[in-house]
């Protein structure tokens, strides 16, 4: 009797993360440069071209302290709402490239830009790439699928 293949392997985690037994967690610095597969240069560049935008508007209607007054406003927003709302969109992106498939998940795990973990114990923390994620897997619940082949003894 062989083991799971690493599809099926893989499928094990993605039910499990869509059932919230376990969770990926992202690093996000690591994702949030260029050569990333989720970052996105918009998402970098934005807030910046915003400040700058609105530094020129100040200085157009109120001088000097019009654009510093528009500058600090717009660092204050960006410290406050801009970045968590640009992390919250990278987290996404990255869950949707690594439950995308086992080639996007395996890409972030190499990268060591993902890492799983049971839900509610923060002890179980399994962390790529030097630990492969496919000896976590393994202790997760079998798939439907994989119930079935072992049922019928081959594969559907």
């Amino acid at each position: 009797m062989t083991g799971p293949d690493i599809h099926d392997l893989y499928e094990r985690i993605w039910y499990a993360v869509q059932k919230k037994q376990i969770e990926l967690e992202f690093d996000l610095k690591l994702l949030n440069k260029p050569g990333s597969p989720v970052f996105s240069a918009r998402d970098a560049v934005l807030p910046w071209a915003a400040t700058f935008l609105l530094g020129m508007v100040g200085w157009r209607l109120g001088g000097w302290i019009g654009s510093v007054v528009s500058i600090l406003a717009m660092l204050i927003l960006t410290a406050t709402t801009i970045n968590y709302s640009v992390m919250k969109r990278l987290r996404e992106r990255a869950e949707t490239h690594a439950l995308a498939g086992y080639l996007s998940f395996e890409e972030l795990w190499n990268a060591g830009a993902v890492s799983l973990r049971m839900v509610g114990s923060e002890s179980s923390e399994f962390k790529g790439p030097n630990l492969h994620w496919t000896t976590f897997a393994e202790g997760l619940p079998k798939t439907e699928a994989e119930k079935s082949e072992d049922r019928t003894g081959r594969k559907k």
